[in-house]
């Protein structure tokens, strides 16, 4: 190829589901063209003991995938991002010590709040600037130490879950950094595993390897993956930010009064700062410091996704009905704004959230309940956009920095109502875009580490030539002020 001719490979893997993009740039046309190659869904095993990773039949079709990337042009480099947490323990010999367990399964119930009872929860935020999860990794290795504390004392090596895969295709032992934040294992102030906290809980840290940062490169593949897939010889392997969150937030600007929502099933809210900010008041409002891209910090805390949404979709389907999303949307569209209004952090809408559960809690509220399915629809988008305007308002708080503006990447941001809705109830501009953010600054870094590009400004304005974003200008806040004073009395009464 050209200089200005590239071909990278992206493997975006989820917690359900995993993908192969390959993306083809021509930097001299300032053109980019992402292809999703291979899909498939993210393999588990479940057994008498708990829930597991199929990490080697996932390895299997993330090599199915790049053998498709691959054809008919040569990959110029490829990275894998997936979700935090989860690792995988490994033998003198690299060989896996059992499969890597699944951060939902329910070893860890009752491990955070023994760690901070032993540890105290002040000191560990001080120390790693990380929310409180009860599947992070440092209870996860709490529940191993309990339970197998044999494997733990054989393992030579722990890998989150893409420097697994990482490993596997190139034989590299690393920690990348983005990944390496979400254990809850990592000293802020200095970017290393903070051993004396492991130690006081009697973990080894042996087993930890360096921590390396996004965008480095890792090798190219063993002689073992090029007999599988002869395409991939010689091909560089590079670690993008392997934190899935932290490659969507790559794709686009944040900061200065820009926030990022990662929306989807789940969502995040934060900005990009330049250090951690750990301090009582982003402890009180739980949010998290994960590492970043360019000397970056994510702040951001989760907020209620789309879930609901969902929940209620899969209900009506059940029930014979055959209205899709868009139809559901379009009708909630025509109804009134902020009739009613739930919180959609409450307990009940965790579990298995459906339109009777909505309906119940508008009727134990003394709110109008909703009769139909675009009703019971507009109450879920009205208070999704509420909840994300308390988000904001959290996050001025803990930067003191008023926010203007709301990047919106992922699935959600092809939900135009809810879009709106959040521009109206925060008063914010909302630009919709890239959905397939993930994947994009997973390929920016690729293309800044090859010398494609100069910067990751450079790569952003890339993506957002190709991709450019949608814009919803907030309308009268009037409705939303009335039932944003009404949603915290809710909240509050049912706290």
């Amino acid at each position: 190829m050209s200089p200005t001719l590239w071909r990278v490979a992206a493997c975006d893997l989820g917690a359900t589901s995993g993908r192969v993009m390959r993306a083809d740039v021509d930097t001299a046309a300032g053109s980019l063209v992402l292809t999703e190659v291979h899909r498939f869904p993210t393999p588990t095993v479940t057994t008498p003991d708990g829930l597991y990773w199929d990490a080697p039949r996932l390895f299997d079709e993330v090599l199915v995938g790049l053998a498709a990337a691959s054809r008919p042009t040569r990959l110029d480099a490829l990275g894998i991002d997936t979700w935090g947490v989860d690792y995988a323990l490994l033998d003198e010999a690299g060989e896996l010590l059992g499969l890597p367990r699944h951060y939902r399964d329910a070893r860890t119930d009752g491990v955070m709040a023994d760690v901070t009872a032993r540890l105290g929860r002040q000191t560990l935020y001080d120390r790693t600037g990380i929310q409180f999860l009860p599947f992070n990794t440092l209870y996860q290795l709490v529940a191993d130490h309990r339970d197998a504390p044999e494997r733990l004392a054989r393992a030579a090596t722990l890998l989150t879950m893409p420097d697994l895969l990482h490993g596997w295709l190139s034989g590299a032992r690393g920690v990348e950094f983005t990944n390496a934040t979400t254990t809850q294992m990592v000293d802020w102030r200095t970017g290393t595993w903070a051993c004396d906290l492991l130690q006081a809980l009697d973990l080894p840290t042996h087993m930890l390897p360096a921590i390396v940062a996004p965008g480095s490169r890792l090798g190219a593949p063993t002689a073992t993956v090029v007999a599988r897939v002869p395409s991939l010889d010689g091909v560089p392997v590079i670690a993008p930010a392997c934190h899935d969150t932290a490659s969507a937030v790559a794709s686009i600007h944040s900061g200065d009064g820009v926030a990022f929502l990662s929306s989807g099933t789940w969502s995040l809210i934060g900005t990009e700062t330049a250090a951690p900010v750990v301090t009582p008041t982003a402890l009180a409002h739980n949010f998290t410091n994960e590492g970043g891209v360019a000397g970056t910090t994510r702040l951001l805390r989760n907020i209620t996704g789309l879930w609901i949404l969902e929940g209620c979709l899969r209900g009506w389907r059940a029930e014979g009905q055959t209205f899709t999303v868009e139809d559901i949307m379009s009708g909630a569209a025509l109804r009134p704004v902020c009739q009613s209004v739930i919180d959609p952090d409450a307990a009940v809408f965790h579990r298995a959230p459906d339109a009777a559960a909505v309906q119940a809690w508008c009727a134990r509220t003394d709110q109008p309940v909703p009769a139909s399915a675009t009703d019971v629809a507009r109450v879920v988008i009205d208070s999704l956009a509420l909840a994300c305007d308390r988000g904001v308002r959290a996050l001025e708080a803990v930067t003191g920095q008023p926010v203007h503006t709301i990047r919106v990447m992922g699935g959600g941001a092809r939900n135009r109502l809810l879009n709106q809705a959040t521009a109206d109830a925060t008063g914010c501009r909302v630009l919709a875009g890239p959905v397939e953010a993930t994947a994009l600054g997973n390929v920016a870094v690729q293309l800044v580490t090859l010398g494609a590009v100069r910067s990751l400004s450079d790569a952003r304005a890339l993506i957002a030539a190709a991709f450019p974003p949608e814009e919803f200008a907030p309308r009268s806040r009037a409705p939303w002020d009335a039932a944003q004073r009404r949603f915290a009395v809710l909240r509050a009464s049912d706290a």
